[in-house]
């Protein structure tokens, strides 16, 4: 692995992404990069804890020895930090680490690391909030990894037991991990019968009464184990958590409002998400607002860590610019009506999330190469591999906003047709003085705003990601929110040929510029399965496609030696990903818009011969 490759993951990956470069490069530099075969142990149950572990690159399986006998507990992926617990208890190893694959890990010897935190304090803190993630085995062999705490609340009658329970049995769905949703009830609250639940089965667990002897006694075997708890809101949860991680990967639990607006309730803080439900009015807008600001205030929650759903309404007609105004915090997501065929689809999408198996599809840039997206995405709709999230780069962008909108290939097609023929007729009043660029920006706007209307990222049906370059910052940025059309013409905004789009006091430019196949997106996101489909012409490809041509149109020119430039941002943005598709565009050119069907056929080939890499990371 080359350092670049090595520092993009390190710097993507909690708990060191909040690191500055200088203390990045330090870090780098007292670790050491091993390569560990298949079925190579790392470290075995027992040993003595003599580094930290980072994997960079690979799969490594944890497990436990289980009534003598190896138990796998857990699959480790790029990005995770491991052999944490040890470093910071000093005990020895509860678990055997074996990669399962060719594997790349950055080991960070103990003493030396420890000197590394001495100096970063913040990075201390990060590493304690990891440990709260990770199971120590205690009187019993461990068999939970790491288990992650999700916490749900919101005003009264906005339905956050039903989505509780319904998300969880979503993400054990998705997962197949232990799942427990502990439903708690404030002291003198009525215990009614839940929809499924037996006279028999009516055990309410008095917190104060706790007992991890007796503890699980208690809890409602089924698809998703629950737990009815009633409890105080200065009543002390700690144990309780503690033992509940120890038993289960995910943990749900429903916090009554009057716990959330008591600020010492301490709940709050052991979740890893809080999940606000609100409901989309006026009013409930602004109580939502109110209750992000005291759990940031009181509860020492960073914003992230607070996720607001809106509860759709066919009575709320604010638009998406004033709610997200009135919230002042991004909306995660909307929860569509029960009865909504939609409301299946935006819970298995968090729960992917939250589980992390979310798979990522990266479209790069390329111009009318672009249209070769539209055959990947076929050949995947066709095989039933569900993508969650698409990040695009220029015209990546464009067909990544079809694919999110809902778009159907055949409609992707026929937009795409349009797209080419208004970009490759350039009309007199469509053109700005060489200043800024040759096409004005608000053309550009216009082509996508008759395609997307007034859409916006909320109304996506799909998650996207819409990659664009700041000119001010000399920056990627990416844009998640607002208009789709004006995001994609962001992203488009070819230097020198169409002006750069004004959005509020920024200036953005075309996203391939240097992210021309925004791989590396997805690393700040948390997504481990990357797909890539990348359109930059392999090296020796373009010269190819011109060979034999004495006559070159401008575009050729700027688009040849742009595209030049790119291919090492693309050769490294290539190792990032799991499987990366680079259909064969021989023969083809940059500007030729109007051969839309070839594109896809080429795109659906290439798709095609990677398939059964794709499925077999689609599994994993």
């Amino acid at each position: 692995m080359d350092k670049k490759e090595i520092k993009l993951i390190i710097s993507s990956s909690q708990p060191f992404n909040k690191l500055g470069w200088r203390q990045l490069h330090k870090l780098i530099k007292i670790g050491e990069i091993k390569e560990y075969k298949n079925s190579e142990v790392i470290y075995n149950e027992n040993s003595p804890p003599d580094f930290v572990y980072f994997l960079l690159r690979g799969r490594v399986a944890v497990s436990s020895c289980i009534n003598e006998k190896d138990s796998q507990i857990e699959i480790l992926k790029r990005g995770v930090c491991f052999g944490i617990i040890s470093f910071l208890t000093e005990e020895n190893h509860s678990v055997t680490a074996r990669s399962i694959e060719t594997s790349y890990v950055m080991l960070l010897e103990k003493e030396t690391f420890r000197e590394f935190l001495r100096k970063n304090s913040s990075l201390s803190l990060d590493f304690s909030c990891l440990l709260s993630q990770r199971v120590k085995s205690r009187y019993r062999p461990k068999r939970i990894f790491q288990s992650k705490k999700i916490a749900i609340s919101g005003i009264q009658g906005v339905g956050k037991t039903t989505y509780m329970f319904d998300l969880s049995r979503k993400v054990k769905n998705q997962t197949g991990k232990n799942i427990v949703a502990v439903r708690i009830l404030a002291q003198g609250e009525e215990f009614l019968q839940d929809r499924g639940l037996s006279q028999s089965q009516r055990q309410l667990l008095s917190l104060r009464d706790f007992k991890e002897d007796t503890c699980l006694k208690y809890v409602i075997k089924g698809e998703v184990d629950s737990l009815y708890l009633e409890a105080g809101m200065h009543d002390n949860f700690h144990s309780l958590i503690n033992f509940l991680s120890e038993n289960y990967h995910f943990v749900f639990y429903e916090i009554p409002i009057e716990f959330l607006l008591e600020h010492d309730s301490g709940i709050v803080g052991f979740a890893h998400q809080l999940h606000l439900l609100a409901f989309p009015s006026i009013e409930g807008l602004k109580q939502a607002n109110r209750l992000i600001k005291e759990q940031i205030t009181c509860n020492f929650l960073t914003p992230e860590r607070i996720k607001v759903l809106i509860r759709e309404s066919k009575d709320s007609n604010i638009e998406f610019t004033y709610k997200r105004k009135l919230l002042g915090h991004p909306i995660y997501a909307t929860i569509p009506a029960l009865e909504s065929p939609d409301y299946d689809k935006a819970l298995r999408r968090i729960a992917r999330e939250i589980g992390e198996v979310t798979l990522g599809l990266a479209l790069g840039s390329g111009a009318a190469y672009g249209f070769a997206h539209i055959g990947v995405l076929k050949v995947l709709e066709e095989e039933g591999i569900l993508v969650d999230v698409i990040c695009g780069s220029s015209m990546g962008a464009i067909i990544g906003a079809f694919w999110a909108a809902g778009f159907s290939i055949a409609d992707a097609i026929r937009f795409s047709k349009e797209v080419g023929k208004k970009i490759s007729k350039f009309s007199i009043f469509g053109f700005s003085l060489p200043y800024r660029g040759i096409m004005k920006a608000r053309r550009l706007e216009n082509i996508f705003k008759g395609i997307f209307k007034d859409l916006t990222f909320y109304d996506l049906k799909h998650t996207l990601k819409i990659v664009t370059f700041d000119f001010r910052k000399r920056k990627t940025i990416i844009l998640e929110e607002g208009f789709i059309y004006k995001a994609v013409a962001a992203s488009c905004a070819f230097p020198g040929i169409f002006e750069p789009i004004s959005w509020k006091k920024d200036i953005f430019l075309d996203g391939g510029i240097l992210n021309p196949l925004p791989t590396g997106v997805f690393l700040n996101y948390h997504i481990h399965k990357i797909i890539a489909s990348n359109i930059t012409p392999l090296e020796g490809q373009a010269v190819d496609s011109r060979d034999g041509q004495d006559k070159f149109h401008i575009f050729d020119f700027i688009f040849g030696s742009i595209e030049t430039m790119q291919q090492q941002f693309v050769q490294q943005a290539s190792k990032i990903a799991d499987v990366v598709i680079s259909p064969d565009l021989r023969g083809l050119g940059w500007t030729e818009f109007n051969k839309v069907e070839e594109f896809v056929r080429r795109g659906e080939e290439a798709a095609r011969k990677k398939i059964e890499e794709i499925k077999k990371l689609a599994a994993c």
